[in-house]
């Protein structure tokens, strides 16, 4: 993965967040899923858990930062979010910190700019430690609740935009 990808990607959502949500630009979901998978959080590709039930996911991956909201219910299907919105800490020692917010895209119905903007922000802030470090920081420090919470977002807008 070249280093700006993540950050480039972020950069032109924001560019385009305008255009997407009007549906004169189409969203692809798949460039934001491998732009997760280049991170190597998970050991498999973040779509296998999209389908997944919470309350599987739940057990065997989350870190407990996302809110469950139907254990029998695909993940999918979950609405809320765990945005990425600062980093800390020293990348040089490796020692960094990232932080969260939740985030409601479902609040007044659903929002495809609220997610767009959860995918943009948090990709802001991970191609800022790719692009000066490497992944393996992100690998070993990003939530994997923040992490399924982009893919969730980039799901729920191309459900979004096929309708």
């Amino acid at each position: 993965m070249e280093r700006e990808a993540i950050k480039q990607y972020a950069d032109w959502l924001q560019t385009n967040t305008n255009e997407i949500v009007a549906q004169k630009i189409k969203f692809d979901a798949e460039q934001v899923y491998r732009l997760i998978d280049s991170l190597h959080v998970f050991d498999q590709s973040v779509t296998s858990f999209l389908t997944m039930t919470q309350e599987t996911y739940y057990r065997t991956i989350s870190d407990h930062k996302l809110t469950l909201q139907g254990e029998r219910d695909a993940m999918n299907k979950l609405q809320d979010r765990v945005l990425v919105n600062h980093v800390d800490g020293a990348l040089a020692a490796g020692e960094i910190h990232f932080e969260y917010n939740h985030e409601d895209s479902y609040a007044e119905g659903y929002s495809p700019r609220k997610d767009l903007q959860i995918i943009a922000y948090s990709f802001k802030v991970l191609g800022a430690v790719v692009a000066i470090s490497n992944t393996e920081l992100v690998r070993q420090h990003l939530s994997k609740d923040a992490a399924i919470s982009i893919a969730l977002a980039a799901d729920a807008l191309t459900h979004w935009q096929e309708a």
